[in-house]
């Protein structure tokens, strides 16, 4: 979306949006309900393009497209839906659905983990364009208004900077709800925030979808070793064991025959081993 076609869209945003940045109850929907076929793996998570997108497009996300690779072959069915990242942690742990997608092993340390990573998330920074500003320490964020999405992961540094100034709306701005990047890239373009981190793929995904990439630079802090993420299963999911050790085997499949890396190459990825 461009500024000339969005301004309406944008004041909205400017009125909907809190000062804590937090989302209204209403903008996180209650899941849709469990799915009770042995046949169906459903997997939830909020949009993070172009690991996983929107379930209706043709490009749904490369892990969605891997995930149905490994196990339609094998009978199933995968039911991929979106859902706000918080109530993904929990109703994954409840077991209501079957496994979270793109999530990194302390995003739930108890939750049952392939071996085989779905991808690699390494944390950047999106400003708006001519700003000047470069990663030198939490120092570097005084006086900035920072927008960040609660519960997600980031190196260690910018995470005790968030913990340490939670509650100030003039330091940090937690979104908790879904789209939270365009959001918060939304929130730069009228001044809400100063700056937002995230994972540097979704970062430059989103600005190319909306169009700012005349008015949002982003910049690589290079401080921490890329993380690898994961389908990831419920801890007390009865077959997580035996659906994640398929995933393994299909993995290893796909990256021998060459599919995997086909797969990727719809979305300008590299594989990651």
């Amino acid at each position: 979306m461009r500024i000339g076609a969005g301004l309406f869209i944008l004041a909205a945003l400017w009125l909907a949006v809190p000062p804590s940045g937090r989302a209204a109850p209403l903008s996180s929907p209650l899941p849709d309900a469990p799915v009770d076929d042995p046949h169906v793996i459903t997997l939830r998570a909020d949009p993070s393009c172009p690991s996983n997108c929107d379930p209706a497009s043709d490009h749904p996300g490369y892990d969605i497209e891997i995930a149905k690779a490994i196990y339609e072959p094998l009978g199933y069915k995968v039911d991929y839906r979106l859902l706000s990242w918080a109530r993904t942690l929990v109703e994954v742990r409840r077991g209501t659905f079957d496994a979270l997608v793109a999530g990194i092993r302390s995003d739930a340390p108890d939750f049952i983990f392939p071996r085989e990573p779905a991808g690699m998330l390494i944390n950047g920074f999106a400003l708006r364009k001519g700003s000047g500003w470069q990663w030198r320490g939490p120092q570097s964020l005084q006086g900035m208004v920072l927008g960040y999405i609660p519960d997600y992961q980031y190196f260690p540094a910018l995470k005790d900077y968030i913990d340490a100034h939670a509650g100030d709306w003039h330091a940090v701005q937690g979104v908790a709800m879904m789209n939270a990047t365009a959001l918060n890239l939304k929130k730069l373009l009228v001044r809400r925030i100063d700056i937002t981190c995230d994972d540097l793929s979704v970062l430059r995904y989103e600005r190319k979808r909306l169009g700012l990439e005349d008015q949002i630079e982003i910049i690589d802090p290079k401080v921490a070793a890329p993380l690898p993420n994961y389908i990831a299963f419920g801890p007390h999911n009865p077959r997580g064991r035996d659906l994640a050790r398929q995933w393994d085997e299909g993995i290893r499949r796909l990256r021998a025959s060459g599919r995997l890396a086909a797969i990727l190459d719809r979305y300008g990825v590299a594989d990651w081993e």
